[in-house]
């Protein structure tokens, strides 16, 4: 992450010797892979909410990362039947390293959805991107200007969804609150870290021995408060849901989504999260949204679009080499 911000955008995505149109088709292409990594995240709440009931927190987070854990290693293993790369080549300490910090950052957050209503949770965990903001300009990866603009636009239309927070209506726990603020900022830094390792490392590879370290730091904790089997046929497909399409589909299209724009453009794109999980709570829960939340929702999704627009047009500007000045060098492979 020490590269020039006009040499490459963070995780590797862009060098300076490409020409705008490879520039600006590599940032559309990071911009889909993330509103994917939403559409998949989108459902872990929900999902996740009323799992919570049947599992408690470390036996429900166990199933999720061993169950992925799973599918993530059989699919490395297709791959390197057909000629991948090897695992076993990946930096394999730092990256289950990662998993541990990844199961920090999700325990976190569902200790908090225990104690929070889901919609409250999501609202104080998406103080996020600004974290991952300013985490990335210490380390050298400016955002564009207008993006701080956009910012503020995403946190006014997130206000706006959920303006019981806000009200001073029903009573909020202090302590989930806080652990809602802690997983924000664990999440930052875990989207920084994987960025640095992306430029490396393929998706597949990372996830696999991420959720692998995920699993093996959840199990102690799991067999400490009773591992819970599933109980139905239901929660056992429930819990085989919540283990591949919000942990292994929406890991790896965030990886391959970092691997073409830096994280703070990423952490611009996955708020849309928050609109998504308002849409599958009226259609799965029969939750009634109002006007002002939907409006909420609208600028949500402006500010994102202004947030990928401004950020493909400086990466596209900033991959032009000037007349006296020779190409910046692509970063390491």
């Amino acid at each position: 992450m020490n590269e020039s911000p006009a040499a490459t955008a963070q995780g590797g995505a862009v060098v300076a010797d490409q020409p705008p149109a490879k520039a600006i088709d590599r940032t559309t292409r990071g911009s889909l892979w993330a509103i994917a990594a939403a559409l998949a995240f989108s459902s872990s709440t929900v999902v996740g909410k009323h799992l919570l009931d049947a599992y408690g927190v470390a036996s429900l987070l166990w199933w999720r990362f061993s169950l992925a854990t799973v599918a993530l290693w059989v699919l490395l293993a297709i791959r390197r039947r057909r000629g991948g790369p090897n695992p076993l080549d990946a930096p394999v300490t730092r990256l289950l390293g990662l998993g541990v910090a990844f199961a920090a950052v999700v325990s976190s957050g569902f200790i908090a959805l225990e104690r929070l209503d889901a919609s409250v949770y999501i609202v104080i965990v998406y103080v996020y991107p600004v974290l991952v903001v300013i985490g990335s300009a210490f380390l050298g990866v400016r955002p564009a200007k207008g993006t701080w603009m956009a910012f503020v636009l995403v946190m006014v239309g997130i206000v706006l969804t959920v303006p019981e927070l806000f009200s001073g209506t029903g009573t909020v726990s202090v302590v989930g609150v806080l652990l809602a603020l802690l997983q924000a900022v664990l999440f930052a830094g875990y989207l920084i870290a994987n960025g640095k390792v992306l430029a490396r490392i393929d998706g597949l590879t990372n996830a696999a021995w991420t959720m692998l370290g995920a699993a093996v730091t959840m199990l102690p904790f799991a067999l400490a408060d009773g591992l819970t089997p599933p109980s139905t046929t239901r929660i056992a497909l429930e819990t085989l849901m919540f283990a591949l399409v919000p942990t292994v589909l929406a890991t790896l299209v965030m990886f391959q989504a970092m691997r073409d724009v830096s994280a703070a453009v990423v952490s611009m794109i996955m708020p849309l999260e928050v609109v998504l999980a308002m849409v599958w709570s009226v259609i799965f829960l029969g939750d009634h949204i109002r006007l002002v939340q939907w409006l909420g929702a609208a600028v949500v999704i402006t500010a994102v679009l202004l947030a990928q627009w401004l950020n493909a047009r400086s990466i596209a500007t900033a991959a032009t080499p000037s007349a006296d000045m020779p190409p910046e060098a692509p970063p390491p492979a």
